[in-house]
């Protein structure tokens, strides 16, 4: 069996599912399956890990992008995987697989999300009669991070195969939370306020007394609406610039030294696929504060992240909690969930147990 992996921006994109789709395929790998990513811009570097990169070259214009030599790709025995959802790419290669007879799981990654159905409702009714629900009723699976995202499957009628397997974490093995010496609460992720909450996260600091603020230090990439702009508008009306700062994203190993230094980690979104600065942040035992949305909630159903609503106030009292005594025993369940239920290689395998049968 060969695993492909079809994502045009695997060498490109800026966020977590650019660094997954690459961590899937080296644990099937590592499993014993051959795994291949097929590609469209970018330039690979060197790689020894065994998975096979293979660029295919689009047509067509704005969203509207559609893969080219695809069949010549795919082969008998093969499993396509496609990554998020509403995407006319996706959808011809959901075409072009079933044409030649090979199964597609989709891997909607929080997309089928009934808020995220609900925006822009007129186009997504008609892009799901036209060609969405064609796709997901012929998947021969739907890869979910958590149970709990089935009923968003079954909000849209579809009644097949399910699998469930999270995403990974692979911190570095020798960095440990300190204790919190930076005096300072982190966000990571890209600067969509409404997606990501980090409006509502400001406004909690907001609702505390200046001697309860926290200094919150937000890092990442900037959106396509500018959401870093309208964050920074929001910080100054609030008159917050001396407790919250928008700074520039952090990568690789600095990331995680960024993490093991921080008082607490706050993840504020409206809703979300998974969250990969969640599980990085729980991995190296950094007390986190979650939303209820699936990866949330599991968490929090450990005791394993404090749980807040996804309100100003409800955030406000999850800052409160990241000074509470019990919050390093928190992170420290954390960063015990995180060695037995997120390591790559047994979410790899995972994922293979459940594929398997349905071939």
């Amino acid at each position: 069996m060969r695993i492909v992996r079809y994502y045009p921006r695997a060498l490109t994109g800026d966020g977590g599912m650019t660094t997954a789709v690459r961590h899937w395929s080296r644990g099937f790998v590592r499993a014993g399956t051959e795994a291949a990513i097929v590609f469209d811009r970018g330039e690979l570097q060197g790689t020894d890990d065994g998975v096979q990169w293979i660029r295919t070259s689009h047509r067509g214009r704005g969203p509207f992008l559609y893969p080219i030599g695809l069949d010549e790709v795919l082969r008998k025995g093969d499993v396509l995987v496609l990554h998020s959802a509403w995407a006319y790419h996706n959808v011809q290669a959901a075409a072009v697989a079933r044409r030649l007879g090979v199964p597609y799981v989709l891997e909607p990654r929080g997309a089928y999300d009934p808020r995220i159905v609900q925006r822009k409702p007129l186009l997504k009714r008609a892009w799901w009669a036209m060609w969405e629900r064609e796709m997901v009723q012929r998947a021969r699976a739907i890869h979910v991070f958590f149970d709990d995202e089935r009923s968003h499957l079954e909000a849209l009628n579809y009644r097949g195969p399910v699998i469930a397997a999270p995403n990974g974490v692979e911190p570095p093995p020798a960095i440990r939370w300190d204790g919190g010496s930076g005096g300072y609460v982190l966000w990571l992720g890209r600067f969509d306020p409404e997606h990501k909450g980090i409006d509502m996260l400001v406004e909690a600091v907001s609702l505390l007394e200046p001697e309860q603020r926290p200094r919150l230090r937000l890092c990442g990439p900037d959106s396509r609406s500018r959401g870093k702009d309208s964050i920074r508008r929001l910080v100054h009306r609030l008159g917050l610039e001396r407790w919250v700062t928008v700074e520039e994203p952090v990568h690789g190993r600095a990331k995680f030294e960024l993490m093991a230094s921080a008082t607490g980690f706050v993840y504020p979104s409206r809703w979300e696929g998974f969250g990969n600065s969640v599980a990085e942040a729980i991995a190296v035992g950094v007390p986190t504060v979650v939303t209820p949305y699936p990866f949330g909630r599991h968490l929090a159903r450990r005791g394993a992240a404090i749980l807040a609503q996804p309100t100003p106030q409800g955030l406000a009292e999850g800052l409160r909690a990241l000074r509470s005594p019990d919050a390093p025993a928190i992170g420290a369940r954390g960063a015990m969930v995180a060695r037995e239920e997120l390591g790559w290689d047994s979410v790899a395998q995972s994922w293979l147990r459940q594929v398997e049968p349905l071939l």
